[in-house]
């Protein structure tokens, strides 16, 4: 199978978990944020929690799909491949399957690089409200971790986001301008425009 149509499928497959997961969580943290960032309150409140959902899920697709990127590209320590599946596996005993402190670890890691760029694109921001909990670590770890992310340039991952967030729906859903900046999802949304890959 072609490797970014595999990346989509596994993509649009951590999406649909995604949103279903967090579908009705943390509704009350969100309307409190509608109120106090006072940012799109032309959208209803329904619709308002909804985007937020969709701009958190494809920030957290933009930070899996670099994180790797980086990994593999030998930018960053190894954690999410195959060499850092094993270094955890051979570290930890009781905590061989909480690959949600595994992933929490590799973003500090790269939340403290010394390359700025690097660290912008994994900054903390409100979308974070929605965490990587085990289960969807797991499937992180099960889909994406036999994949070779080092041999994709910078118009596979544009052409990829294309198809995850269509045309149509940068249309709809104008998530570039909705609430504040999704750092991932941006750097990846700008990288057309960008010289390099990282």
């Amino acid at each position: 199978m072609d490797k970014l149509q595999d990346l989509y499928e596994k993509l649009t497959e951590f999406m649909d978990h995604f949103i279903v997961k967090y579908s009705y969580e943390n509704r009350g943290i969100l309307k409190k944020m509608r109120i106090d960032s006072r940012l799109n309150m032309n959208i209803e409140e329904e619709e308002w929690c909804k985007l937020f959902l969709y701009k958190s899920c494809l920030n957290h697709c933009a930070k899996i799909v670099l994180m790797r990127l980086i990994e593999d590209l030998g930018l960053g320590h190894d954690k999410l491949n195959g060499k850092g599946l094993k270094k955890w596996r051979d570290f930890v005993k009781n905590l061989k399957q909480d690959f949600e402190i595994l992933y929490q670890v590799g973003l500090l890691d790269l939340q403290g690089d010394a390359n700025v760029s690097i660290r912008g694109i994994f900054k903390k921001s409100d979308y974070d409200i929605f965490e990587i909990d085990k289960e969807l670590a797991s499937l992180i770890i099960e889909n994406f971790t036999p994949i070779a992310f080092s041999d994709l340039k910078k118009e596979d991952i544009v052409h990829l986001f294309n198809k995850l967030y269509t045309l149509e729906d940068r249309e709809l859903m104008k998530l570039e301008s909705f609430h504040r900046d999704a750092p991932a999802l941006s750097y990846i949304l700008k990288l057309d425009k960008k010289n390099a890959l990282i």
